[in-house]
């Protein structure tokens, strides 16, 4: 009996030493600005955001120690909470115009979701100079069906806001280009369009949920976290890059580096990829 009290002072000694943090866990309400847009494209594909923000979500729910709630839930939750989804819809449209935060809206998201932080993230691709921004899906139907050759790249605002205190605790923009080298981003037939669909699921899975993810989880845990790995050492679990043409995803100008080619004993290369390219940078 004796044996087992001592066991036990040890082991309440020991819980009682550990840094406060590692029982600490936090909410975050993850919100892309195409939430409500559910099969509305001509292709009835995710919009992107709504594939960046599930990612981050799926992210953050494996943890342990960040937990949000998924977009199916928030949906279903604010289709019966009418007054929290006007909120919601104040969010995204200020957001989409200027990037301004609506701090009244967010308590009130917040405190439906009992979160004290909130994730907004959205995604278009600029035309003109950014004075007009559309979505990828409208962009390739449009360039697929007038023939139109530009440079079009997609471009992804995150922001992380404490709504308890009105801060913006970190923001960040993620830019990639998605015409290929002669400027074409177009889709003749559906399995082109979903190779394109493709290529952006493995860009957020393999490559951009993980950044954003672990530059949050970052901001909650600074002395657990690993340290931030620079992108041309990440190397994508997924097909990410059976999409690529010979290398390298761009994002904010560092580059993936690209695979070293192998020989075999007779100097033929030998192919170790997936198949015929379906998308070309």
């Amino acid at each position: 009996m004796k044996n087992l009290l001592k066991i036990f002072l040890v082991i309440l000694g020991f819980l009682v030493t550990l840094p406060a943090y590692s029982f600490v866990s936090f909410n975050v309400v993850v919100l892309p600005t195409d939430l409500f847009k559910v099969c509305e494209n001509y292709y009835c594909y995710p919009e992107l955001s709504n594939i960046i923000a599930q990612d981050v979500i799926n992210n953050f729910n494996a943890t342990g120690r960040i937990n949000s709630p998924s977009l199916y839930y928030m949906r279903s939750f604010l289709e019966q909470n009418p007054e929290v989804k006007k909120q919601v819809a104040s969010i995204i449209t200020r957001y989409n115009n200027d990037k301004s935060m609506d701090f009244a809206a967010m308590k009130i998201i917040s405190k439906a979701f009992k979160a004290n932080s909130l994730l907004i993230i959205s995604n278009n691709v600029p035309v003109n100079g950014e004075y007009v921004t559309r979505n990828i899906w409208e962009m390739l139907v449009l360039s697929t069906d007038f023939d139109i050759s530009y440079p079009y790249e997609t471009v992804t605002n995150v922001t992380l806001t404490d709504t308890v205190n009105d801060l913006v605790m970190w923001h960040d923009v993620y830019k990639k280009k998605i015409s290929d080298g002669n400027d074409n981003f177009k889709a003749p037939n559906s399995s082109d369009a979903y190779a394109k669909l493709e290529f952006f699921r493995m860009y957020s899975k393999d490559i951009l949920s993980k950044i954003i993810s672990q530059n949050i989880y970052l901001r909650f845990f600074p002395k657990m976290v690993e340290p931030q790995p620079m992108v041309e050492d990440m190397k994508p679990e997924g097909a990410y890059f059976r999409f690529e043409e010979n290398s390298s995803p761009k994002i904010r100008d560092k580059f993936i580096t690209p695979s070293i080619r192998e020989y075999d004993e007779a100097g033929d290369e030998i192919d170790n990829s997936y198949g015929e390219v379906m998308f070309g940078i």
